[in-house]
Formats: structure tokens, sequence, C-alpha cells
């Protein structure tokens, strides 16, 4: 009798372990309408994919602006040389300029505005869609709309010209909030790695919640934004992953947002695995999309890291759309073509990072190199930009404005050299033309 209970239990967790693995390895997007009645001229979720406008299926494929509204240390066009920490950030590099003797207020205006007009222009939207993307995705931070806790008059000068490009040339933009009052997280691609001061700090709360009512009241209408990335890549702690604190804030930014603008799409992100959300039916949020970034810096391969992400979606229960907001597969070209092949049988939409970077740094700095380089191969192979210069940075702590506006200039595309994921995007976007193409 003993071994026929034995028996039975050991079938049942044998039962058990192949449902959830089952459940667990299933596809999260197993239907995909090509068209749905209701639109009404916004980017939509609709279960668990996008629409467009017009109510037609909608997979987003594109690329980051990155380093472009917000610079960053490891593909910076400047540096602080010893200034504070020798460790530039948006807000550190501020705090030089203005303690730089060989600047005014209005010299370092300038060339802000020099450094926008130069990184990316409308001929870099262009060669976006020549190439065959749908949309790109425009992190930016509260620095480049806000002055002293209130909205500059310029605000969103650069942000409307941008979107104007992409409406010019039928691309799609998501606007990333990369950077909080206060700082979500605490990483230099925030602007600011010396704080951790938006959560529970009423005061940063509150300017970030006015500031995407203010972003929000201006793009009301406007359907060339797909949506708005509330927060980007959100902790629960320094050097921790999200949780749940996130969340919550999240849904305090959902209903003011809503209450300025009904119709887009909002985008929620995962820091940095699908177990570091929350569970979505606490908040009733409508018209939503889950993301997560995808760096697989591990001994992995690159297809066992995507099946750990669709498992914990599964494992999660989101019903949502997904975007992979950021992602790079490195030098490694069957990896690029693994993730966008994966990306398309689960009809989840993606952004890499990043368009351009400047290499200099992580080819010869020893910080940047071991981070960026040490676990994934050759430093010439990286792959981190489409395009990619090798300036060297200008020390915006005591150069000249002569010498700083000569460095912002020469950030212009056509001094730089189109790498492997130029190639990569080149190839399978060229593979996705001719499938269309082909007779049904």
């Amino acid at each position: 009798m003993t071994w026929i209970i034995a028996g039975c239990i050991a079938a049942a967790l044998l039962i058990a372990i192949i449902a959830c693995i089952v459940f667990l390895c299933r596809d999260p997007n197993p239907r995909r309408p090509a068209h749905i009645d209701g639109a009404n001229g916004f980017v939509q979720a609709h279960g668990t994919n996008l629409y467009d406008g017009d109510g037609n299926l909608l997979q987003l494929k594109g690329v980051n602006l990155g380093n472009w509204f917000i610079q960053e240390p490891w593909m910076s066009l400047a540096s602080v040389g010893n200034f504070d920490t020798g460790h530039y950030t948006q807000r550190r590099g501020r705090t030089a300029m203005r303690q730089n003797p060989n600047l005014d207020e209005d010299q370092i205006a300038r060339l802000e505005q020099i450094y926008l007009d130069h990184y990316i222009r409308e001929e870099d939207v262009r060669t976006i869609a020549a190439l065959g993307m749908n949309a790109v995705r425009i992190p930016f931070s509260y620095m480049n709309l806000t002055e002293g806790g209130a909205l500059r008059p310029d605000a969103f000068a650069a942000l409307d010209r941008a979107i104007s490009w992409c409406k010019k040339y039928g691309l799609y933009a998501v606007l990333d909030l990369h950077g909080a009052p206060g700082s979500q997280n605490m990483d230099h691609h925030s602007g600011d790695d010396a704080h951790f001061d938006l959560y529970g700090n009423a005061e940063n709360e509150a300017r970030t919640e006015a500031l995407w009512r203010q972003i929000a009241r201006h793009y009301r209408g406007e359907r060339a934004v797909a949506g708005y990335d509330l927060l980007n890549e959100p902790r629960r702690r320094p050097h921790r992953y999200g949780g749940r604190v996130n969340f919550d804030y999240y849904d305090r930014l959902y209903r003011a947002v809503r209450e300025e603008d009904p119709d887009h799409l909002l985008f929620i992100e995962c820091f940095s695995f699908p177990v570091n959300g929350a569970r979505l039916r606490r908040y009733g949020w409508k018209n939503i999309c889950m993301e997560y970034h995808i760096y697989n810096l591990t001994p992995f391969s690159q297809k066992t890291c995507l099946r750990l992400y669709k498992a914990l979606h599964n494992w999660m229960g989101y019903r949502t759309p997904v975007l992979i907001g950021e992602w790079n597969a490195y030098g490694r070209q069957k990896d690029w073509q693994t993730y966008f092949a994966y990306f398309d049988k689960l009809g989840w939409s993606f952004a890499s990072w990043t368009y351009k970077t400047n290499a200099y740094f992580y080819r010869r700095d020893r910080r940047y190199r071991n981070l960026y380089v040490r676990t994934h191969g050759e430093k010439d192979k990286l792959n981190w930009g489409m395009f990619e210069l090798d300036l060297p940075p200008v020390d915006i702590s005591k150069a000249t404005y002569q010498e700083i506006a000569a460095a912002y200039e020469a950030s212009v595309t056509e001094n730089a050299q189109r790498s492997g994921a130029y190639a990569a995007w080149e190839r399978y976007l060229r593979n996705c033309a001719a499938r269309r193409k082909l007779p049904h």
C-alpha cells in the first residue's frame, strides 16, 4: 500500500513539474489578430499586442537615440577632468561648466544647443527610416526640460523637433524619462550618480509627477508619439533591482498622466527581470505595455537568456504587450539575428541600444573597458552603436568655449563609422522586406 501512495505522489509531482514547464515555455502571445475594431488614431494595447492608429497589428522595431539629450560617461564627448569625482554625469558636467572660468551662463546654454543640434540631426532620423525601422526611443532627463524646478521656456523645442522628423519619415517616438528629479536609480545614465532621492522624497515625487503632467499636456493628441516611458530602469534601492515601491509610484504617475492624456500608451518598466515587477491586478491599469531591458552579461547563450525572460514573463501572468526597450548582442552577428528572430516569434517590440556612441572611452579607459569589454571579447567589435565615433572627449571643466564647441560640432554622424550593429540591422530589415514581397 505504501508503495502505491508513494507512486501516486511521485506521479503527481511529475505531472505538476511537466505542467509548470509547459506553462513557463508557452508562447505568451499566441494570438495576433491582424486587425481590431475600435481604433482611435493612437498606438494602443489590445490584449497582448500593439495596434496602430488604424487598428492594424503593430510591432515597434527601432533604436534608442541614447547619448543625445543625456551624455553618458562611457560614450560621451565630454569629460570633467579632475573636477569633483572626475566621473562625468549630466548633473556633474553642468556644475563643472558653471565653475569653468572660461564660460558664462549664455555660453553654457549655447554649447548645450550646439551638441543637441549636431549629435542627432534630421539626416539621422532619415537614415533610421530608410533602413526600415518604424520607431525611435528618445531618452531625456528632467534637466533637459526644467531649470530650478520650473519648466524652461524652450523646454520642448528639441523634443518637438525630433518628433517633427519622426512624423516626416513615418517613425513612432517613445518618450523616455531617463532621469527624474533626485534620480530613480543612482546610475550615471539618469544624469546623477550621487543621489537616490526620488522615492519617499515628497518634493521630488511631486516634481516628477508635475513634469509628466506637463509632458502629457503638451503631447496630448500627437499621434507620432507611440507612448510615454514613465521611468527608465527604476531601482528599489541603490544597486538593487526594482520592486513594488517602483510600481506603486508608477501608479501615481499613471493616474497623473491619464488626467491629462487619456489616449497615449504607457510603458511600465520591470528592472531588470519580470519578477522584479508587481501584480498588475493591484492597479487596474489600461493601455499599458510592459518593458524589459536585456543585456546578457552572463556566460549563458543569448537564446537561454531570452527563454528566461519569456518564462518569467509567463510566471508573473502579465497579459500585456512587451517592449524590449534596450538590448544589444555586442559583436556577435549570429546573436543579433537570434534576438531579432525571437522577438518576431513572440511578437515583442524592441529598440536596440543605441544609434550612435563615442567609442573612445570604452576602448581606452580602464573603468569602462572592464565593464563593457571584458565580458564580450574583442574591444573593437562591441557594436554598442550602429555608428561609432572615436573622438577624445573635451574637458568641459577647463576648456574654452571654442574648444568645447568644436568637439560638439565634430559629433555629427558623418564623422562616425558604421559598426557590425548597423550590418546586423541592415541584414535583418532586408530579410523582413524580402518576406513581405513573397507571394502568398
